[in-house]
C-alpha cells in the first residue's frame, strides 16, 4: 500500500505507542471533539434525531482524559489505557458515547496483553483496531450497518491489510498502520452515507475523528517525556483537518434519502434511559435480555473483575422508563430524557389510571396529566413523529428549538418519570450529587435550574453546583498559561466547561411536577433567575400534605381531603407511594366531590366548564410518603 511505502522513505515518528502517547491522543481527541461538536451534532439523525452525538462523544472523551489525572507518576500503557476506559465508561453519554467507551476498553484490553513493556507495537495496534470492531459490535443488541460499527470494521480491515502487505525489507510501522486505519475510516464514512442516517452517520463520524487523532498523535512524534498540554500549541493535525473538511463538505451536501420508507434500526422509543449499574455479569446479561424486550438501542457494557462483579453502563430507548430499571444490582445516576417532541400535547391514548374509576354521578373529575397539561398549555395539535430520512427531497432538517437554560427535575417516584420528562426536563431518579452533575452535563448548556424533591436532594444539588463552579474556576486557571491551538482560544474552550446550577425551593414530588410544567419549553431568551422565580411561584401555589402509616389509610385520607379543601381550590393531585392502598385514589376523588367515602367517580372526557375540583392521581411508587396530597 502507498502508506507503507511512504513510511519506508521517512522514519516513523513513533515506534511504540506508550502511556504518554495514549494521554496525548486523548487530549488531542478532546480538542478535536470540541472543535467538531456542533458539526457532529448537526449530523445526528439516527437512531433518534436529537442532535446530541457530538456533545455526548465530547463528554465521554473528557471523562476519559480527566481520569488520567488520577494516575500515579510512571504509570505504564496498560494502566493509562485502563484508566481512560474506566473514565469513559463512567462518563459515557448516549449510544455513541457508550460505543466510544467500548473502543477505549478494547484498547485497554490489548494494552494489558502486549508483551512489550514500553507499549503497543504495530502488530498490537492492529489487534487493538480489530478488538475495537468486535467489542463495539457486541455492545449493540441489534447491530445496524452503515453506522459506527461499520466504520470500526473498515478501519480494522485497512490496518490488517497494511500489516499483511509489509515485509522484512519494509516493515509496517505505527504510522503506516494508524494512517491506513484513518483512511479506511474516512472511506467508510463516505461509502456509508445515504443509508437513512443523514449525510453520514454521526457516530461513525465521531469514531473516524477519534482514529484520525490517533494517526496525528503518532505522526507528531510525541516523546515519552512530553505531556500533551505542554506541546499543545505546536501540534499539527493534518489527518484530522482533512477529516473535518470532509465532514463539512458532506454536511453541506444535504440529507441523503433512504432507499425505503422505513430505516432499519431507527429508534421508536419515546424516552432515553441511562444509568450506572453495580452488578454481576449474570445480572447484567439478564438485564440486557430484558431491555431488548422493552426497548431498542440497548447497551449494557462494563468491566467485571475476576469474580464477575463490576460497573456497567446501561442505555436504552423505551416507551416505559420504569420497565428499564434493574431488578437486581444497584443502579446509580439514573437519568431519563424525552426523545420525541410530544411534550404537553394530547395523547392519542390515555394512559391507564392507577385505579379503576367507578360509574356514577358526581361532580369530581379525574383527568390524566397529559390532558391537564394540554389544556393549560393551550395546545391542541397532535405531534407526528417523522424520521428525517423520510422528509421529501430538498427539505432540510429542522433545527431544534433554542434552549438557553436547562431544567433538571429530581424525583424518588418512578411513576412520575414519564410526566416529568415530557416537560422537557432531564429527570434524575433517586438523585444524588453525581447524578445531578451527570444531568447537568447531559443538557449541554451553561445554565440549568434544579428542582429538588426533598432536603437530601437539596443538599446534593448544592454540592453539585459547588463542584461544577470549582471545576470551571480550575479550568480557567489552568488555561491562562496555555497557548491557543488552531482557531479556538483557551477562553472559548473553558466557557464550555462552566455550568451554573440554580437550585429552586421545591421540596416534594408534587411541587417538582408543578414547577416543571410551569417552565416547560417557555424560557427561551429568559434569564435563569426569572425561570427560578416562575418555578418557585408555581410550587408556592400548592398546599401539600404528606401522609404515611395510619394517616394514609383510605378513610383517613378522605377525611383529610374533606377538611382541607377550600371553595376556590381547583386541582387536587394525589401521588400514591409504593405501599399505598389502591382504593386511596378513588376515595380521594369522592372526598373532593363532597360525597361520602366510597361513592362513584367519573373520568371525564370533557375538560371544559364547571367549578368542581379536578383530581389527578399518580401511581408515584415512592417509598415515602405513602400518600402525597397537593392542592391548588
Amino acid at each position: 500500500m502507498e502508506s507503507v511505502s511512504a513510511s519506508c522513505e521517512a522514519s516513523a515518528p513513533l515506534e511504540i505507542m506508550g502511556a504518554r502517547g495514549v494521554a496525548h491522543w486523548l487530549g488531542l481527541a478532546v480538542h478535536l471533539a470540541e472543535r467538531t461538536r456542533t458539526l457532529v451534532d448537526s449530523l445526528n439523525v439516527f437512531p433518534v434525531p436529537d442532535s446530541d452525538t457530538g456533545t455526548n462523544v465530547l463528554l465521554t472523551l473528557r471523562a476519559a482524559s480527566d481520569a488520567l489525572r488520577l494516575l500515579p507518576a510512571g504509570a505504564d500503557v496498560a494502566q493509562t489505557a485502563r484508566a481512560a476506559a474506566d473514565g469513559a465508561l463512567r462518563g459515557a453519554r448516549g449510544n455513541s458515547g457508550l460505543l466510544i467507551s467500548q473502543a477505549l476498553a478494547a484498547l485497554a484490553d490489548v494494552s494489558a496483553e502486549t508483551p512489550h513493556p514500553a507499549g503497543l507495537r504495530p502488530v498490537e495496534l492492529v489487534t487493538a483496531y480489530e478488538r475495537m470492531a468486535t467489542t463495539t459490535w457486541a455492545a449493540v443488541s441489534h447491530p445496524v450497518t452503515g453506522t459506527l460499527l461499520t466504520v470500526a470494521q473498515d478501519a480494522a480491515a485497512a490496518a490488517r491489510d497494511t500489516l499483511a502487505e509489509s515485509s522484512a525489507d519494509c516493515p509496517a510501522t505505527l504510522s503506516a498502520v494508524a494512517s491506513s486505519a484513518a483512511f479506511g475510516a474516512q472511506e467508510s464514512v463516505v461509502e456509508t452515507g445515504g443509508l437513512g442516517h443523514g449525510p453520514v452517520d454521526a457516530g461513525g463520524a465521531a469514531l473516524m475523528l477519534l482514529l484520525t487523532a490517533l494517526s496525528d498523535t503518532i505522526d507528531a512524534g510525541v516523546a515519552g517525556t512530553t505531556p500533551y498540554l505542554a506541546s499543545r500549541g505546536a501540534v499539527r493535525s493534518p489527518y484530522s483537518d482533512v477529516a473535518c473538511q470532509m465532514l463539512n463538505d458532506l454536511a453541506a451536501g444535504g440529507l441523503h434519502q433512504a432507499s425505503g420508507s422505513e430505516v432499519d434500526g431507527v429508534s421508536t422509543g419515546e424516552f432515553e434511559v441511562m444509568y450506572l449499574l453495580e452488578a454481576t455479569s449474570a445480572q447484567a446479561a439478564s438485564l440486557r435480555r430484558h431491555l431488548e424486550e422493552v426497548g431498542d438501542s440497548v447497551g449494557v457494557v462494563g468491566t467485571p473483575d475476576a469474580l464477575g462483579v463490576g460497573l456497567f453502563q446501561v442505555h436504552v430507548h423505551t416507551d416505559v422508563p420504569r420497565a428499564a430499571l434493574p431488578r437486581a444490582g444497584r443502579a446509580r445516576q439514573i437519568c431519563v430524557h424525552h426523545l420525541h417532541p410530544t411534550a404537553l400535547v394530547h395523547a392519542p391514548d390515555e394512559p391507564p389510571l392507577p385505579w379503576g374509576a367507578g360509574e356514577g354521578a358526581g361532580s369530581a373529575r379525574v383527568v390524566s396529566f397529559e390532558r391537564l397539561a394540554a389544556r393549560r398549555a393551550g395546545r391542541r395539535a397532535h405531534s407526528v413523529r417523522t424520521h428525517p430520512s423520510q422528509y421529501p427531497p430538498g427539505r432540510s432538517l429542522p433545527a431544534p428549538p433554542p434552549r438557553r437554560i436547562g431544567v433538571i427535575a429530581c424525583t424518588r417516584a418512578p411513576g412520575l418519570v414519564e410526566q416529568l420528562a415530557r416537560t422537557g426536563a432531564v429527570v434524575v431518579l433517586d438523585p444524588e450529587r453525581e447524578g445531578v452533575m451527570r444531568a447537568a452535563g447531559d443538557i449541554g448548556l451553561n445554565e440549568a435550574v434544579v428542582l429538588p424533591c426533598d432536603a437530601a436532594c437539596v443538599t446534593a444539588a448544592h454540592e453539585a453546583a459547588r463542584l461544577l463552579a470549582a471545576r470551571a474556576v480550575s479550568s480557567t486557571a489552568s488555561a491562562q498559561g496555555t497557548p491557543s491551538w488552531g482557531s479556538r482560544s483557551a477562553e472559548c474552550e473553558v466557557a464550555q466547561e462552566g455550568i451554573q446550577l440554580l437550585v429552586c425551593d421545591t421540596d416534594d414530588e408534587a411541587r417538582v411536577l408543578a414547577a416543571a410544567v410551569a417552565v416547560a419549553e417557555k424560557h427561551q431568551g429568559e434569564q435563569a433567575a426569572e425561570v427560578v422565580r416562575r418555578a418557585s411561584r408555581a410550587a408556592a401555589r400548592m398546599r401539600t400534605i404528606a401522609l404515611s402509616g395510619a394517616d394514609a389509610e383510605p378513610e383517613a385520607v378522605a377525611r383529610t381531603i374533606a377538611s382541607v379543601l377550600r371553595a376556590d381550590d381547583e386541582l387536587l393531585t394525589v401521588i400514591l407511594g409504593r405501599d399505598a392502598v389502591p382504593d386511596v385514589g378513588a376515595l380521594a376523588a369522592g372526598a373532593a366531590s363532597g360525597r361520602s367515602p366510597g361513592g362513584g367517580v367519573h373520568s371525564a372526557d370533557d375538560l371544559g366548564g364547571g367549578d368542581s375540583v379536578e383530581v389527578v392521581v399518580h401511581a408515584g411508587g415512592q417509598i415515602h410518603p405513602d400518600v402525597l396530597l397537593a392542592i391548588e
